[in-house]
């Protein structure tokens, strides 16, 4: 039997995520108080939630909005009721956004909640809420920090370097975060553009507190354990002809126009919402991947009414029909033919490099497949229409063996296995796959697109 790519702990910890499958994301902060407007005037560029940046706001008028935070229509534990009604199993809270203003108690900084005008934990209320209703917890967490005197100047594209007096407030704060607030079953970092060694000192840091925590692509440099599609969006390429062969989760508003809350957002008909929404939420989740719905609480903290409706009416849809998880085992494709499948990932060092890349591709036989018989011995061969520039290594895989082999440069065809036989098992599929070297989530990519297999009777 082949060994996973993944150890056990990250093969658990991945399922454990997956079956998770949908999830409540809550923006909510300083900018929560502004709703898109300044000085009684509508804000209209940019997200609400970034106010401060793209309002030109003064910084000392913005974080004296900590003195107005009264929120005292913020419920952790009736979110929680709502989410699980909802039919959502997570919650993930903005801890802090690009403001820098905290959600929860932390020694790094007198800016957040605990010194603010309702003097509260709100991470430490929504943790405790969460294991109260049986939810699992999550957190999100800015890379930037528009207040911290040791980032990078605010800019436009908040793709910004990390400096190092930054790197380990950041870490500080992280560390309070997954060592003070019980098992956090997600870390969704956010913006900024560390290096390589930034990415893997956190990843390593991180994992040492919260070993069953995945964290999200936006770490960047290829250390997450899921990638994190862009806003509102599903993987760019076309399904089922490429599959993305990693953990990957959908991030989505209820408004594309913001995450925050916005007073004057046009919030239409609650019913073509809630359609459209569990439209959404349905083919993430046929596709795999994990979708995570947005709610921006008002200024006093409630949970906007129209929001409260479109989330209620989601959740009578899926106790009518609840969701499913997606079959482990790929379409077959036809009798005669195997289904061939591009597989894929995502890469990047920060938001506007990530792109996907082939690592591979899959083969799925459906069981009798008149060009793979089960009842004798097969000859496996790859072949390219034109020799090779480069000498390469692959994997060639099936459901219960791995064989990793070189392929020279000048060559166009080769034995990987004589003898081969299929292991099929009653009723069941086999998939066989090229890939490149290595965990689905780091391979690199595969440098000819045009490489078949051959398996033959020998």
């Amino acid at each position: 039997m082949k060994s996973s790519w993944y150890s056990p702990q990250q093969e658990q910890t991945i399922k454990n995520w997956q079956k998770l499958q949908f999830g409540m994301f809550i923006h909510f902060g300083l900018y929560s108080l502004a709703g898109g407007c300044w000085n009684g005037i509508p804000v209209k560029k940019g997200y609400c939630e970034q106010i401060l940046a793209h309002g030109n706001l003064p910084p000392a008028d913005y974080e004296a909005l900590m003195q107005q935070f009264e929120i005292r229509s913020f419920n952790a534990e009736a979110i929680a009721k709502l989410a699980k009604q909802t039919g959502m199993r997570y919650i993930v809270l903005t801890s802090k956004h690009h403001d820098g203003f905290c959600l929860f108690n932390t020694a790094t900084t007198g800016y957040n909640s605990t010194r603010a005008a309702c003097a509260r934990d709100l991470v430490g209320e929504m943790s405790a809420a969460c294991k109260k209703e049986g939810l699992a917890f999550g957190i999100y967490f800015s890379l930037i920090d528009w207040h911290c005197p040791w980032a990078a100047p605010m800019s436009s594209h908040n793709s910004d370097p990390i400096p190092p007096r930054h790197h380990a407030y950041n870490l500080a704060q992280l560390t309070e975060l997954l060592t003070h607030y019980g098992d956090i079953c997600e870390l969704w970092l956010d913006m900024g553009h560390p290096t390589p060694a930034q990415s893997q000192e956190m990843y390593d840091r991180l994992h040492a507190p919260q070993p069953q925590i995945m964290i999200n692509g936006r770490i960047w440099n290829d250390r997450g354990d899921f990638v994190t599609m862009p806003d509102n969006e599903l993987p760019e390429l076309p399904f089922p002809d490429y599959a993305l062969n990693i953990p990957w989760q959908t991030p989505a508003s209820i408004y594309k126009e913001t995450w925050g809350y916005k007073s004057w957002q046009v919030r239409g008909d609650a019913k073509e919402k809630t359609a459209e929404l569990t439209e959404s939420l349905r083919r993430v989740i046929a596709r795999g991947g994990n979708y995570l719905l947005n709610i921006g609480p008002s200024e006093t903290g409630a949970v906007i009414p129209f929001e409260q409706e479109v989330l209620r009416g989601i959740g009578d849809n899926l106790k009518k029909e609840p969701l499913q998880l997606p079959p482990d085992e790929p379409h077959a494709g036809k009798h005669s033919e195997p289904a061939c499948t591009y597989l894929f990932r995502y890469t990047g060092e920060d938001y506007y490099s990530l792109r996907p890349i082939i690592t591979g591709k899959q083969w799925t036989y459906a069981h009798g497949n008149s060009t793979a018989p089960a009842d004798r011995p097969l000859t496996v061969r790859w072949k390219t229409a034109h020799p090779l520039k480069e000498t390469v290594k692959l994997c060639f895989e099936d459901n219960s063996r791995r064989i990793c082999f070189s392929l020279q440069k000048g060559t166009s065809s080769a034995v990987i296995a004589t003898g081969y036989q299929f292991p099929y098992t009653a009723n069941s599929a086999v998939t066989v796959s090229l890939s490149t070297v290595g965990s689905p989530l780091e391979r690199p990519e595969l440098p000819f697109l045009d490489i078949e297999l051959e398996i033959a009777g020998t």
